[in-house]
Parts: C-alpha cells; structure tokens; sequence
C-alpha cells in the first residue's frame, strides 16, 4: 500500500469527520480521532470523492474488541452511508400521486415501479433511526430502546434527504418492489409478514414520499 502524504492522511481523517457525524459523537471526539488515524492508515480511498469515503468503516467499528458495548455502531455508520448516497444521488422526476387513480386494478398489480435513484433502505437490529435523529439534531433526548429493531427507506425528492423510519413488512414490500417484483407480488411478500398489511397507507406513503419515479406498466411508463 503506497504511503500517504501527511497532508492527504489528514485530508481522510477530516473526511470521516465530515461523512460518519453521528457516529464522531456517539464515540466522542478524542476516541474518534484516534480510531479515524488508525482507519486511515489502513485504507486508502477507492475513489477521488471524499463523500465515498469509508465504505469500510462499519465493518471496522464493528471488529473493534473496545466497542462491543455498542453493538449498533456498525449499523448507525451505514445509515450515515446511506444518508450520503441519497443526498448525493441524480435528480430524477418523482412518481405523481394521483398517477394511480386511472389505471384498472388487474393492470396495476401486475405493473413494476421504477425506485428514485436517491431512494435507499436498510433493516437493522437496532434502533438505528432513532439514534440517528437523536444525535443528528444534538438531541440529549433518549426516550427509545437502542435494542429495538428498526428498518430505514431514505427518500430525496427534492432537495433534502428525508429518513422514514418503516415496519418490517413495509420494508418487505419496498425491497420488492425496488428489486423489480411487480405489485401483486410485492403486496404477497408483505402480507407474509402481517396478514394486515395496509397496502393503502404504505402506497400513500410511496407516493408522497418520492420512492418512486415511475410507473412501468406493459410497455407503457407512467410518470
């Protein structure tokens, strides 16, 4: 591995500073400064975009003997990644919300949505958004269960990412869909998970939310 200049070595510790924040503050400044030196150290950057950077550092949290105690560090760092590549995402049109209205039933259970690319989705262990919003905001609120599961959808459909904390059979559906499954299936998957799922609010909050940019229904495209 080829040696850094000092001034790019500290290039990449500002760069985790700036792309992992949450995480810098649940650690503390001095212990993230030294667990950053180290991480540098040992990985250099695959890309010229700094925002890229650390695609490695969860997994390293993680193998960290010292942070046991803090099981969801992982998990919290690729939430930050993620949060990353929705902002940084291309601009693309949002699915409309009244785009649903006027295609027949049988055809909208067999049509496929086309996800936004800044649309991102993560399932945890951990209470992952609520540790996120608590520390993003410097909230000293710790009303919530860090053990308690939670699964993430980021959504950009405009100018700022916005988190969306889901159920599990919500992101179930979501993952469906955005790796292809048609709605029929997509809905089949997630009442696997709750014979109650509410197929009505979820879609509601597909649309408002910008999950999507389009409609593919046979070989026409709905925007």
């Amino acid at each position: 591995m080829p040696v850094l200049s000092l001034a790019n070595f500290m290039g990449l510790i500002r760069a985790l500073e700036s792309n992992f924040p949450v995480v810098r503050r649940l650690l503390g400044e001095q212990y993230f400064a030294g667990f950053a030196r180290d991480f540098a150290q040992n990985h250099h950057p695959q890309s010229p975009l700094m925002f890229q950077y650390g695609a490695a550092f969860p997994e390293a949290l993680e193998n960290a003997d010292d942070l046991a105690r803090y099981p969801y560090l992982g998990d919290v760092a690729r939430l930050e990644i993620l949060w990353r590549e929705s902002y940084h995402a291309a601009d693309a049109p949002i699915l409309a919300g009244d785009a649903l209205s006027s295609i027949d039933p049988d055809v909208l259970f067999n049509s496929r949505f086309i996800d936004h690319p800044a649309t991102r989705l993560i399932q945890s262990r951990f209470a992952i958004q609520a540790i996120f919003a608590a520390n993003k905001s410097e909230s000293e609120d710790q009303g919530f269960d860090p053990a308690q599961p939670q699964c993430v959808m980021f959504t950009r459909p405009h100018y700022d990412v916005t988190v969306h904390a889901i159920s599990p059979e919500q992101f179930e559906f979501f993952l469906a869909l955005k790796n292809g499954e048609n709605l029929g299936d997509a809905l089949d998957r997630a009442a696997g998970f709750n014979a109650n799922f509410d197929l009505s609010g979820t879609l509601t909050l597909l649309l408002q939310s910008g999950a999507f940019q389009s409609l593919q229904t046979g070989n026409k495209q709905t925007t």
